[in-house]
C-alpha cells in the first residue's frame, strides 16, 4: 500500500498535467509576480534612504546616482510613485493571468469529466445519487483547480516576496538573518501535521456537500409529492441533518486551520522578538537607517510567510477532491469494442439462455429464451419485478447479460457498435424525460439545428396528436417547455416522447408503459398513431394495463425472471392460466 505522501505526489503531478496547455499564462503570471516582489523589496529600501536623508547622511546605493537628483526633495516621492506603478503592473499581470489559467483549467477538467462520465455504463449512475454527480462536476472540480492555481499563485507571489525580503535581510545583516531559519523546521512540522488532517476532513466535507445537493435536487424535482403528502417538515429535517453533517466537518477543518495560523504567528513573533533584541544589542551604532530598514523587512516578511502556510490546506482540499474526480475519469466506459453497424435491419430479435442479475446472488432473468420475429408486435406482461424492463435494458445494452446471447437479425448485439445498435431502437420510457428546450429540440433530440429535418418534426408531432397543444402555444414548435416539460400536462409530455420516437423512425420500437400517463381520449388518439408506427416494425410493448396489448401478435407472460406463458390474447385467456388470472384481477378491479 502506498503511503499518503506518495499518493499525494502522484495526484498533484496528474493535476499539473491540466496546467500544461496554459503554461504560457503561468509564465506571464510568474514574471508579473517576480516584478511585484522586486518592487516590494525596492520600496523597502527607500526607508533607509528616507532616514539617512533626514539625518543628512549619504546612502551607499544612492551614491551611484546623479548628486542633484538624489538631493532633490522630490526624489524619494517620485521613486515611491514609480516603484508603486511597476508593482501594480506586476500585480495585475500576476493575478490576471493566474486567474485566466485557473478558469481554463476548471473548464478543461469539467468538460473532460462530463464527457467521460456521460459514456460510463448505467451501473455507474445506479451506484451514485444525482447530488453526488452534480457536486462532483460543480464543487469538487473547483476545489481541485484551486489546489493548482490558487496554491501556485500563493507559492509564486509570496514565495518571490519571501525570497526578495530574505536576500535584502541577508544583504543588510546575514548573521541576524540566520535566526529566522531556526523557525523553519517548526513551521514545516506544523504544516505537515495539519495537512494530513485537512485531507481527511476534506473528503468527508465533499461527501456531505454531495448529500446536501442530492436532497435539494430530490425535493425540488418531487415538489408535488412533497406538498401532497405534507412532507415539508420531513424534507427540512433530512436537509438539516445533511447540512449539520457538513457543518460538523467544516467546523473541524476551520478549527485546525484557525489553530495553525496563531501558532505560526507566535513562532514568527518569537523569531522577530529575538531579532529586535539582537538588533538593539549588536547593530552597529550610527546606522539607525539600516536598523530600521532591517526590522521593517523582518516584520513585513511575516505576512507572506503566513500566506505560504495556507497553501497546504488549499492543496489538501484539492487532492481530496481530485481522488473523486480521477476515480470517475479512470472508470471504464461502456464496452464498445467494435465498429460494426447494423444494415437493412429487419428486426428479428432472439434471446438465447440469457441470465442476468443486478446483484451477484439474485438473478432478474433466468435462462430466458425468447424469439421475436421481424415486424412482430410482442407484449411483455407480468407483475412488477418480473423482468419486463430488464429485457428492454439488455436489448439496448444498458447492461450486459451475465451469460447467453441476444441477437438482432442473427448478429450478436455484443458485436454491434453501441451507436448503431441504439440508432435502430426507439424507446418510449414510462418515465418521460424532457429537457428545458424547445419542442422541436425535444422531438429531434440528439441533433443540432443543421441536422434537424423540420418537416419530419412536424409530421411526428401530427401523428402523436400534439398539434392541438402546439397550436395554442405562442411560439408553436419553438416554445421552450421548461425543466422536464413543466409547462405541459402529463399526457402532453408523454405525447412529446412518442413524437420523439416517431421522428427517430427506428425499425425496432420499445414502448415501456408508453400510454400510462394519457387520459382515455388521448390514449385512443395516440394508440392510432402507434398502430400506424408499428407497421413494418418490430415492437416490444411493456404494459401493466392489459387492455393496451390485446391486439399484440404475441404476449409473453413473465414471473420472477421466467417465462410462464406465450400466446395471443385469446389463446392465453382460453388456457385459463396466469395471464387469465391477471386479466380477471385487473378488469374486476375496474
Amino acid at each position: 500500500m502506498k503511503n499518503t505522501s506518495d499518493t499525494s505526489s502522484e495526484l498533484y503531478k496528474r493535476l499539473l498535467r491540466y496546467v500544461l496547455p496554459y503554461q504560457h499564462f503561468f509564465y506571464i503570471s510568474i514574471l508579473g509576480f517576480a516584478l511585484f516582489a522586486l518592487m516590494e523589496a525596492l520600496l523597502l529600501r527607500t526607508i533607509g534612504l528616507f532616514v539617512n536623508t533626514l539625518e543628512g547622511k549619504p546612502t551607499d546605493w544612492a551614491q551611484h546616482l546623479p548628486e542633484g537628483l538624489v538631493e532633490s526633495i522630490l526624489f524619494i516621492p517620485i521613486v515611491i510613485v514609480v516603484l508603486s506603478i511597476f508593482r501594480g503592473i506586476g500585480s495585475f499581470f500576476g493575478n490576471y493571468y493566474i486567474g485566466k489559467a485557473g478558469l481554463n483549467v476548471v473548464n478543461s477538467l469539467r468538460r473532460e469529466t462530463f464527457a467521460h462520465m456521460i459514456y460510463l455504463p448505467k451501473s455507474y449512475f445506479d451506484q451514485k445519487n444525482s447530488g453526488e454527480v452534480i457536486s462532483l462536476i460543480i464543487y469538487n472540480i473547483e476545489q481541485v483547480t484551486g489546489s493548482v492555481t490558487s496554491a501556485i499563485k500563493i507559492l509564486v507571489r509570496d514565495g518571490f516576496s519571501v525570497i526578495g525580503f530574505l536576500f535584502l535581510m541577508l544583504y543588510l545583516n546575514w548573521k541576524l538573518t540566520i535566526i529566522f531559519f531556526i523557525a523553519a523546521p517548526i513551521l514545516a512540522g506544523l504544516v505537515y501535521v495539519a495537512g494530513r488532517y485537512f485531507r481527511k476532513v476534506s473528503l468527508k466535507i465533499q461527501k456531505a456537500i454531495g448529500k446536501v445537493t442530492h436532497i435539494t435536487n430530490e425535493s425540488v424535482q418531487g415538489i408535488n409529492l412533497v406538498k401532497s403528502y405534507s412532507g415539508e417538515a420531513y424534507e427540512v429535517n433530512r436537509f438539516n441533518q445533511a447540512a449539520d453533517e457538513n457543518l460538523q466537518y467544516g467546523t473541524k477543518f476551520e478549527r485546525v486551520k484557525a489553530i495553525q495560523t496563531p501558532v505560526m504567528h507566535v513562532v514568527i513573533a518569537i523569531a522577530l522578538a529575538v531579532i529586535f533584541l539582537l538588533v538593539l544589542l549588536f547593530w552597529p551604532s550610527g546606522d539607525a537607517a539600516g536598523a530600521i530598514e532591517y526590522v521593517t523587512v523582518a516584520g513585513i516578511i511575516a505576512k507572506p510567510f503566513r500566506q505560504l502556510a495556507t497553501v497546504n490546506s488549499i492543496i489538501q482540499r484539492g487532492l481530496a477532491a481530485s481522488e473523486t474526480i480521477f476515480e470517475t475519469l479512470d472508470a471504464e466506459k461502456e464496452k464498445n469494442n467494435t465498429k460494426n453497424t447494423l444494415k437493412n435491419v429487419q428486426g428479428h430479435i432472439r434471446f438465447t439462455d440469457v441470465n442476468f442479475g443486478y446483484f451477484e446472488k439474485e438473478l432478474a432473468l433466468k435462462s430466458l429464451n425468447m424469439d421475436i420475429k421481424a415486424g412482430e408486435t410482442v407484449a411483455l406482461v407480468g407483475q412488477s419485478g418480473s423482468g419486463k424492463s430488464t429485457i428492454a435494458s439488455l436489448l439496448l445494452r444498458f447492461y450486459n447479460a451475465n451469460s447467453g446471447s441476444i441477437t438482432i437479425d442473427g448478429i450478436d448485439i455484443q458485436e454491434i457498435s453501441l451507436k448503431s445498435l441504439r440508432t435502430n431502437i426507439a424507446l418510449v420510457d414510462q418515465s418521460t424525460v424532457l429537457f428545458n428546450d424547445t419542442i422541436t429540440h425535444n422531438i429531434a433530440y440528439g441533433q443540432d439545428d443543421r441536422e434537424i429535418d423540420v418537416q419530419s418534426v412536424i409530421d411526428a408531432s401530427q401523428r402523436a396528436y400534439l398539434n392541438p397543444v402546439i397550436d395554442k402555444l405562442e411560439n408553436n414548435l419553438q416554445t421552450i417547455i421548461g425543466e422536464d416539460g413543466s409547462s405541459l400536462s402529463g399526457g402532453q409530455r408523454q405525447r412529446v416522447a412518442i413524437a420523439r420516437a416517431l421522428y427517430k423512425d427506428a425499425p425496432i420500437l420499445i414502448l415501456d408503459e408508453a400510454t400510462s400517463a394519457l387520459d382515455n381520449e388521448s390514449e385512443k388518439q395516440v394508440q392510432k398513431a402507434l398502430d400506424t408506427l408499428k407497421q413494418g416494425r418490430t415492437t416490444i410493448i411493456i404494459a401493466h394495463r392489459l387492455s393496451t396489448i390485446e391486439n399484440a401478435d404475441k404476449i409473453i407472460v413473465l414471473d420472477q425472471g421466467n417465462i410462464l406463458e406465450i400466446g395471443s390474447h385469446a389463446e392465453l385467456l382460453e388456457k385459463n392460466g396466469y395471464y387469465a388470472s391477471l386479466h380477471r384481477a385487473q378488469f374486476s378491479a375496474t
